[in-house]
């Protein structure tokens, strides 16, 4: 079933509100090796970031923050 119209804008709405992009830069050859790994394994690269991502607050939690100079 096809969202409507409204759905729509009110998906978007809320995404705008709620969420953010988090971008990374790598070699496309790299890329491609994450894309094809992450098909193989059933999961998205999407996920595989949020996991990494997950794993690093996680690690650095109980850490402070490096000064700014």
């Amino acid at each position: 079933m096809p969202l409507t119209e409204a759905k729509r804008k009110s998906n978007n709405k809320y995404l705008a509100a709620n969420y953010t992009v988090l971008g990374v830069k790598v070699r496309k050859d790299y890329a491609e090796e994450v894309r094809k790994k992450a098909k193989e394994r059933g999961d998205t690269v999407n996920a595989v970031l949020r996991a990494a991502l997950d794993d690093y607050l996680e690690r650095h939690e109980h850490q402070k923050p490096p000064e700014d100079n």
